[in-house]
């Protein structure tokens, strides 16, 4: 059986660089100079192919987050205060 169930999504580079959506590129080659480790070779097209689209999915976590936050403070009447994730 070629089609099992799995919790895991599979994109191509294309594909995946495609949700980056709109996230604008704030990076120059200078930061990224500042951001690259030790023998760490990253390019400015992995950074837009592959980085952005990641920091946007993290950015909708955590206003979806928020906002559940809100939701259950709203429906218990009282604030719970930072919620680890």
């Amino acid at each position: 059986m070629s089609d099992l169930l799995t919790p895991y999504l599979s994109f191509d580079r294309k594909k995946w660089s495609e949700l980056r959506d709109a996230v604008p590129m704030t990076l120059d080659e200078a930061d990224l100079e500042k951001l690259r480790g030790i023998n760490e070779h990253l390019t400015m097209d992995e950074v837009q192919d592959i980085y952005l689209p990641l920091s946007r999915l993290l950015n909708l976590y955590v206003k979806a987050r928020k906002g559940r936050t809100q939701v259950l403070e709203h429906f218990l009447g009282e604030k719970n205060g930072n919620v680890p994730m």
